[in-house]
């Protein structure tokens, strides 16, 4: 049995982990990141003193052989009253924390009542802050607000937590017992690399035989990275990896025009990103959605979402044909 571990968060991180569940013979821990302070993560976080759950919740709904209406249940979101905006997944891991007294215990037990087919790790325990220090000595404090900033021009100089956070000791032993492990794809400032600079992780992986598989993203992120072509965002995770990546998996097919209309609403023009590489570890292949995705109307907390996706199936075949 191959074990695969994903690192991430997001929307990225569902989509992934919903095509592999579905392979046989393996064994899938997901490490999922603890940065998220925006949306309905982020009121909880802030009035209960809760961890992040929302990135947590979203890969035990992908990870879970429960019926679809519990899945749906996770996923609810109210749409008025107090609870307005709140995920009700949000609420029971918060609960959950609570109960047991640990969030890691907690997302455990979820495991358990939602039937997960493998592990959910939060690759932290401790509760910290995301900076981005940039090149003209600006600071932005926060996931939520690296997520909406503006700063592809000015340059990043540094991106850290404060308090530091360790390495959680159930990601440390599923990082070095793995035999792949999937970056991404996901949101890179805010959901990737967010887990690549917890202390310990870059010295676990140096340690890891684990072939690395870099799925990169579909489009680049306006304000962040856009103009960033594959071989920038291989370099560039690489630098946080301190190792090279084993395999970079492109998508080869263009997104439809309904897809391109509905992001470039979103995030403007020239965002899908550019093969600029002919890298002997790539893999090119179809493995992007046709299907668009569209804002629910409970999303009050105005979380933005991605409109182009890679397509769970497509991405978990790709996988199954590799490790195999």
């Amino acid at each position: 049995m191959k074990k695969i571990v994903t690192i991430g968060g997001g929307t990225g991180s569902f989509t992934i982990l919903s095509g592999l569940k579905t392979l046989g013979d393996v064994s899938i821990s997901a490490i999922v990141s603890m940065a998220d302070d925006g949306g309905s993560t982020g009121v909880l976080r802030d009035e209960l003193g809760v961890l992040p759950s929302g990135d947590v919740r979203q890969c035990l709904v992908a990870l879970s052989f429960h019926t679809d209406t519990v899945r749906e249940l996770i996923n609810y979101r109210f749409g008025a009253g107090g609870l307005a905006g709140h995920s009700f997944g949000n609420l029971f891991l918060a609960a959950l924390e609570k109960v047991t007294g640990n969030f890691v215990k907690g997302v455990e037990v979820a495991s358990d009542i939602l039937k997960v087919s493998g592990r959910v790790i939060p690759v932290t325990e401790n509760s910290a802050k995301l900076i981005i220090e940039l090149k003209d000595g600006s600071i932005i404090k926060g996931e939520n607000k690296i997520n909406h900033a503006d700063f592809a021009q000015r340059g990043i100089k540094k991106i850290y937590y404060k308090p530091d956070v360790l390495l959680n000791g159930s990601a440390r032993k599923a990082i070095l017992e793995a035999d792949y492990i999937i970056l991404g794809p996901g949101n890179y400032y805010c959901s990737v690399i967010p887990n690549l600079i917890v202390n310990g992780f870059k010295n676990t992986l140096k340690k890891s035989r684990a072939k690395i598989i870099f799925p990169v993203n579909l489009t680049n992120k306006h304000g962040h990275n856009k103009g960033w072509t594959v071989s920038r965002y291989v370099e560039n995770i690489e630098g946080y990896l301190g190792r090279k990546v084993d395999i970079i998996l492109i998508n080869s097919k263009k997104p439809n025009k309904e897809q391109m209309e509905a992001y470039e609403l979103e995030e403007g023009e020239g965002v899908v990103i550019s093969d600029d590489t002919k890298d002997k570890r790539i893999i090119r292949a179809d493995i992007i959605s046709s299907k668009v995705y569209k804002r629910k109307k409970a999303d009050k907390f105005s979380v933005v979402r991605g409109f182009i996706r890679h397509d769970p199936k497509k991405l978990a075949d790709l996988i199954a044909k590799i490790i195999k």
